[in-house]
């Protein structure tokens, strides 16, 4: 009796093990096909790019400009596949789309008439977002007449200036023979702003270290990079009046090169009714551009002839 009661119990308890371990092995099973229904409801779902990554489209860029008799040509980047529009004075001169290796390039006439032209890009990216480039090419017609060959009307060179905001500006093109330089020192541009804030640039075959002076005052050094550039940004140091600057440059075990120009500040321009939005100033060594930023402000470039530079 004791015997069999001890067998009944043992078998309940196996079929009641047996029963649990069904359970278990069902709410696993459950378990694990609601994570594949998951997996398979996320795959139904579009994959979008972060946000950020959305908006970050870098605004295009002017790598380079070059003239032939009115027509001008310019090469740059920007965003794949997005129109781009160049435009003078919120008015749009020509047009072009960027291919899908991130370049474009576009040609257009300038109107003989005019001296000068603030041309500025507008991108259209293929998600519908207008990016403005903070850069601007600055076309500033040489003074003479243009001359006649052959009844056929030719035009002098004009300087191609290339500008940004708090940047130092670079010269695509000259109107003069070159740019002041010794031993291959040169000296690019000079750009300022109202509040006496300077950038000097320029560039140099040999590397070493450069030094500026103002109105025989030292006001700062740097060093040519490796790519053969160098540039100074200081604050606050160019009053108004006339006075001469000094780029020098030592190069170590080697001779030291100075380049010597006569310097005189544009008079401030202001945020006022009817303001000009470009003022250029020509002279008998050097060009001087004042020109309005988009969003405000003023900045300026000086601009050498090789014959500005004084022994």
């Amino acid at each position: 009796m004791f015997k069999s009661k001890s067998l009944l119990m043992l078998i309940t308890g196996i079929g009641l093990a047996l029963i649990i371990l069904g359970i278990i092995q069902f709410a696993q099973k459950g378990f694990v096909n609601s994570e594949t229904e998951t997996v398979n409801d996320s795959a139904n779902v579009p994959v979008t790019d972060p946000i950020a990554a959305q908006y970050a489209n870098a605004p295009a860029s002017i790598l380079s400009a070059a003239q032939t008799e009115f027509e001008f040509s310019l090469t740059g980047t920007g965003v794949p596949g997005a129109g781009l529009s160049l435009q003078n004075d919120a008015r749009e001169i020509a047009r072009t789309k960027v291919s899908g290796d991130g370049e474009w390039a576009l040609n257009f006439s300038a109107n003989a008439t005019s001296s000068s032209l603030a041309l500025d890009l507008l991108m259209l990216t293929p998600d519908g977002h207008q990016i403005r480039s903070d850069q601007s090419l600055f076309i500033v017609k040489a003074l003479d007449t243009p001359k006649q060959e052959g009844g056929v009307s030719t035009s002098s060179k004009a300087l191609l200036l290339l500008t940004a905001p708090g940047a130092h500006s670079r010269v695509l093109q000259s109107p003069y023979s070159s740019l002041p330089q010794k031993n291959g020192f040169m000296l690019e541009a000079i750009d300022y702003d109202n509040s006496g804030g300077v950038i000097f640039s320029g560039s140099s075959e040999k590397q070493g270290k450069v030094r500026i002076y103002a109105g025989g005052n030292l006001v700062g050094e740097s060093h040519v990079d490796n790519q053969g550039r160098w540039s100074l940004i200081f604050g606050n140091i160019m009053p108004l009046g006339e006075y001469k600057i000094i780029a020098e440059l030592i190069v170590p075990e080697g001779e030291t090169v100075m380049l010597t120009l006569p310097f005189s500040r544009m008079r401030p321009m202001f945020e006022a009714e009817n303001s000009p939005k470009i003022l250029v100033e020509h002279l008998d060594d050097r060009i001087q551009i004042g020109r309005a930023l988009f969003g405000g402000g003023y900045q300026y470039s000086v601009i050498y002839a090789p014959e500005a530079l004084e022994e």
